[in-house]
């Protein structure tokens, strides 16, 4: 059963909040960033080696890689230090799947990538690429495994563990490594692995569909795989592409079809934001001309039962007046929690205006405001807008940037205002859906308390929290 985009993020959302989730990393991530696959990286040894391109060879490369060394020209030493050079020309930098992916909270991130793009994003990350260093897991909370050798980053790169390439190496690897493929089938059994960067060109995949025949059953289908679907006019490709799919989920692997590479970076930027705290920043102030006071009083009544949530801001008057009407309400129904309401302070030269009421957890930074802001945002799935000026239409921009769904308030007037106005004919998609356009309309409408209740029915749907999520 096809996999949608929602469901793919709420799935493996859910396993990251338990934290239950792996992810594995195959060549397709590098490849975005220039980094050559397994036909360019054999091609010039190939030739050299005159190993004759059929159609045997061009689907099953480790075997190629095997006729390689077995013509002799190419020991094993050289056709290694050829895979370096090409891995480690000038220009191969992480990129933003690279950096997608460390940012989600699970523990283990398998790939059988030799090169070190991910590390150098992932730098809370211990890399185990030798089987006698899996010993060492548990020493660390977070750990990246390269499975298939790997190469260190540095001015003069060499590999730390040599790469597994040839059939011979595929066939006798759990021989070779067996500590790092007991870890792999154990994650497997007690995770829920996201596969992503694979596709059925790729050689490791088989990796993917060795596991997935024989553990599916036990797995219980909580594994998750997005693959590239081939273009309509390769028909022969494409119903080969869906007997593959079919194949997979039989064994217990839900697939997500996109059509192209470029779908990958939303889906994990989705994905980011729907694994970070339960948090609403709030953002504007009393410059939009419009009703700002009576819109945080209807806003914080509408938020007061979501004591889920976590509701943070600078000391504005947007933040302050909703957090204290939410504070208030929660006091008298006995649900209040100062952890749950949070107002950051940034740093200047005179002292910090004094609060008159004592409400939340007050936390003094040393950050300058973008610094701060574009922290906060970065840690928040959603923000809401009341008000504001030049300043809050630039928190708008950042947040937009981030993934984190953007709700205004219009009637407080401002910047606001105008981001509703701008997106009423196409309201942007918040949560990984489409956004209700009659939805988005009710923000504006003249009665505040209605329009409250829409800004926190498209919050909930911004956070990822309308149904099960």
């Amino acid at each position: 059963m096809a996999l949608n985009r929602l469901d793919l993020i709420k799935a493996v959302g859910s396993a990251c909040d338990l934290g239950n989730a792996a992810v594995f990393v195959g060549a397709g991530l590098s490849k975005a960033s220039g980094m050559p696959d397994w036909k360019e990286l054999l091609e010039q040894p190939r030739i050299e080696s005159r190993v004759p391109l059929t159609p045997e060879m061009k689907v099953d490369l480790p075997l190629l890689a095997e006729y390689i060394l077995v013509e002799g020209h190419y020991a094993p030493e050289r056709l290694n230090q050829h895979i370096l050079s090409k891995l480690m020309d000038p220009g191969h930098e992480p990129n933003d799947l690279h950096r997608a992916i460390a940012r989600l909270p699970v523990d283990q991130i398998w790939t059988t990538n030799y090169d070190p793009l991910i590390e150098q994003v992932a730098t809370d990350s211990r890399v185990i690429s030798v089987d006698e260093d899996v010993r060492q897991i548990g020493s660390t909370r977070r750990v990246i495994i390269k499975m298939h050798g790997s190469i260190s980053a540095g001015p003069l790169p060499t590999w730390t563990s040599s790469p597994v390439i040839t059939r011979t190496q595929y066939e006798r690897y759990g021989l070779s490594r067996p500590r790092t493929w007991a870890l792999l089938r154990a994650a497997y059994l007690s995770q829920a692995i996201l596969f992503v960067g694979f596709s059925f060109a790729d050689p490791n995949v088989e990796i993917l569909q060795r596991l997935s025949r024989l553990y599916g059953t036990a797995a219980s289908n909580r594994h998750v795989t997005i693959m590239r679907r081939p273009p309509e006019d390769e028909a022969d490709e494409r119903r080969l592409f869906d007997l593959r799919i079919r194949d997979l989920e039989q064994s217990g692997i839900h697939v997500h079809q996109i059509d192209n590479y470029g779908e990958l970076q939303p889906i994990l930027t989705a994905l980011v934001r729907r694994t970070r705290p339960a948090r609403v920043f709030v953002s504007g102030s009393d410059q939009g001309g419009g009703d700002h006071t009576a819109c945080c009083d209807a806003l914080g009544v509408a938020l007061a039962d979501k004591v889920g949530w976590q509701l943070c801001s600078l000391e504005g008057p947007s933040g302050w007046r909703t957090t204290k009407r939410v504070a208030s309400i929660r006091r008298s129904e006995g649900t209040y929690d100062a952890s749950t309401l949070l107002f950051y302070y940034r740093r200047k030269d005179e002292p910090p205006p004094p609060l008159d009421e004592r409400v939340g957890t007050v936390v003094f930074t040393d950050y300058e405001r973008k610094e701060l802001v574009t922290e906060l945002l970065d840690e928040s799935r959603a923000v809401v807008a009341i008000g504001g000026g030049d300043r809050t239409c630039e928190e708008i921009a950042w947040a937009n940037s981030f993934g984190a769904g953007v709700v205004p308030l219009p009637a407080a007037g401002g910047a606001a205002r105008e981001y509703w106005d701008q997106n009423k004919a196409a309201p942007p998609d918040l949560g990984g859906q489409a956004t209700p356009r009659d939805t988005w309309n009710r923000l504006g409408n003249s009665d505040l308390a209605v329009a409250a209740r829409a800004a926190v029915e498209l919050l909930q749907q911004a956070m990822y929290t309308n149904g099960a999520a």
